[in-house]
């Protein structure tokens, strides 16, 4: 396999199948110097930009996780013990029923062998108790490591879900296309602040990445995801609604209805057995915010200062107007914006609606489904806005 075929082939397969990538001819035929070096390079622009997510996803990633992080203090939750509570299935609900990453981590503590694990957690208890840190990582080392990692690796396949999604709805330049991750993650910390949850990275990434699939209609693909989505968190039934929209046109009522049916009993079928199976758990599935939403948002100094963000240099003192302001101006971009996006903006009123009756409206965290359809809906906006011109893309395909 030469270099060229290899490095157009990894940049297909992300980019949703757009062009067709013919098999390298039989030996006897002499590759050409300048394919070779274009193949070479392909690869290589692979590999930065693996290198260059990683990096600011570490970054971001260690934002997230830092005291108190993991471990939600408020003691209604479990207080320090909270961490440990969502790994083992012992937190309340609904939290408990976000099984996706507590599983992972479960199924890496069963794997490795009590000796290994047993050096490991004495090493990682020198370095991790020490200048105060919390009880609770004295009790879950290896656990919290396995956490921090699975993280990191659901923060760069955000990263490089986001950029997938962008080559595949954008029109623009690639080195533009390969920079939105770059900034996005930089921005992220600056929505931390609370007790961050096991399931709110995963939930960027697979929403993301659910959004990508949609798409570039890799439906076998998509199913996969959905069902790892559904079992990270019950906002994955956003993702019915934007397979919907985005395949209204393209396939008959019948099968329409068929899909969309299909991906709402599964939901339904799995978030029902989670709900089941933790009904013993203090807690209640379901917990009305409206009013305690109502009071937070009558005090006009909340509309824009939310819930205390990390101290960030570009938001100090968790004012979030930027945010604000960015949200308000892609929805002047939408008229600029491709055709998937403006459909993808079918959950924007869902979400708002869902926030405030079962979320809390200062709480960020609660919007992650929106962030990769604003970020990028305002990027196309203010692409054309600026006044360059759409570069060309060869068509879709269908699925495979």
């Amino acid at each position: 396999m030469n270099a060229r075929y290899f490095g157009d082939t990894l940049l297909n397969w992300f980019a949703g199948g757009s062009r067709e990538i013919v098999s390298p001819k039989p030996p006897e035929v002499t590759q050409s110097p300048t394919s070779a070096r274009n193949g070479k390079a392909t690869a290589v622009r692979v590999i930065v930009l693996l290198l260059l997510y990683s990096t600011v996803a570490s970054y971001a990633t260690t934002e997230f996780i830092r005291y108190p992080g993991l471990a939600n203090v408020r003691p209604a939750m479990g207080g320090e013990s909270f961490f440990g509570d969502m790994v083992y299935g012992r937190a309340p609900q609904p939290f408990v029923t976000r099984v996706l990453v507590p599983w992972l981590i479960r199924a890496a503590v069963a794997v490795t062998p009590p000796a290994t694990r047993a050096r490991i957690e004495e090493s990682l208890r020198r370095s991790q108790t020490s200048d105060g840190r919390p009880v609770w990582l004295y009790q879950y080392p290896f656990e919290f490591t396995v956490a921090k990692n699975l993280l990191l690796l659901f923060a760069v396949g955000f990263a490089f879900g986001l950029w997938w999604l962008a080559r595949l709805v954008l029109d623009a330049p690639a080195p533009a296309l390969d920079a939105i991750p770059v900034v996005v993650l930089f921005a992220l910390p600056g929505v931390y602040g609370y007790g961050s949850m096991l399931y709110d990275l995963p939930a960027l990434c697979l929403f993301t990445l659910g959004l990508a699939l949609i798409a570039a209609r890799r439906r076998w693909l998509h199913a996969a995801a959905f069902v790892a989505c559904v079992l990270n968190k019950e906002t994955a039934l956003l993702l019915v609604l934007v397979w919907v929209v985005s395949e209204a046109r393209k396939l008959k009522p019948r099968q329409l209805a068929v899909g969309a049916g299909l991906q709402l009993g599964l939901w339904l079928i799995v978030r029902g057995v989670l709900f089941w199976h933790f009904r013993n758990n203090p807690g209640e599935a379901i917990t009305l915010h409206l009013f305690r939403n109502a009071q937070v948002m009558a005090v006009p100094g909340n509309w824009f200062l939310f819930r205390p963000v990390t101290n960030w240099l570009v938001l100090p003192m968790g004012l979030n107007v930027l945010y604000v302001l960015g949200f308000i101006a892609s929805l002047f971009a939408l008229r600029r914006t491709p055709q998937f996006l403006r459909g993808a903006c079918w959950i924007v009123l869902p979400v708002f609606v869902l926030t405030w009756l079962f979320g809390n409206v200062d709480e960020m965290r609660d919007y992650y489904e929106l962030l990769p359809v604003v970020v990028l809906v305002l990027f196309s906006g203010l692409y054309r806005l600026m006044g360059y011109a759409a570069v060309p893309r060869p068509a879709e395909s269908g699925p495979p």
